[in-house]
C-alpha cells in the first residue's frame, strides 16, 4: 500500500511540475531598446567631394576623422579645400578650412540610416595673402547609410561663416554640400 501511495504522489508531482512550465513567467519584461542609439565602432575616417551652393568656390573636397564618444554623439575634425571657379590674377585662391564639430545623431529604426546635426568652430585661410584669415563656425545636417559594418556613405550640408560679425560679409558665407565615404575602425 505504501508503494502505491508513494507512486501516486510521484506521478502527481511530475504532472504538477509539467503543468507549471506552461504558466506565464512572472519575470519583468525586457527593457525596450533605444532606437536613437547607434551601434557604431569608436573611430572613423573618411574623404568627401562636393561643392558650394551659390558661390564662386564651386569645387570642394576634404577629409574627416571622428570619434563616437557616446552611441548618440560624435566629435569630428575635418579639413576642406575649396577651389574657386575663376582665377585671382594668374592663380586660384584656394580656401582651406579646418574645424572641430559635434554631431548628435539618431538611427532611423529598422534601417541602416542615421541622421545627425553638425555644429562647430574652425579656422579658414586662403592661398592668396590679400584675403584675411578668419575664425569660422559651421552648422548643418547630414545622413549616413551603412553599406557594411566597416563603410558608410555620408551626405551632408554645412553652412560655414565668419565667427566674428565684423568679418561677415555677403561673400564670407558658404553653403557646402558634400558626399563621402567613411571607414569605421
Amino acid at each position: 500500500m505504501q508503494k502505491t501511495i508513494v507512486s501516486a504522489l510521484a506521478i502527481l508531482a511530475s504532472i504538477s511540475a509539467a503543468s507549471a512550465a506552461d504558466l506565464p513567467s512572472k519575470a519583468a519584461p525586457a527593457a525596450p531598446s533605444l532606437p536613437m542609439m547607434a551601434s557604431e565602432s569608436s573611430y572613423y575616417a573618411g574623404v568627401n567631394l562636393g561643392g558650394n551652393v551659390d558661390s564662386a568656390r564651386v569645387y570642394s573636397g576634404g577629409a574627416v576623422a571622428g570619434w563616437n564618444v557616446l552611441p548618440f554623439l560624435a566629435v569630428e575634425g575635418d579639413y576642406d579645400l575649396s577651389r574657386p571657379d575663376a582665377k585671382v590674377g594668374t592663380q586660384y585662391n584656394y580656401q582651406n578650412t579646418v574645424s572641430v564639430n559635434v554631431l548628435p545623431k539618431v538611427v532611423v529604426p529598422g534601417t541602416p540610416i542615421s541622421v545627425y546635426g553638425i555644429g562647430g568652430i574652425g579656422y579658414r585661410w586662403n592661398s592668396v595673402s590679400t584675403v584675411t584669415n578668419i575664425a569660422v563656425f559651421d552648422v548643418g545636417v547630414g545622413a549616413k547609410y551603412a553599406l557594411t559594418s566597416a563603410f558608410d556613405l555620408d551626405l551632408r550640408y554645412r553652412r560655414i561663416d565668419a565667427l566674428d560679425s565684423k568679418n561677415r560679409t555677403s561673400t564670407s558665407a558658404e553653403d557646402r554640400v558634400t558626399a563621402g565615404v567613411n571607414y569605421k575602425f
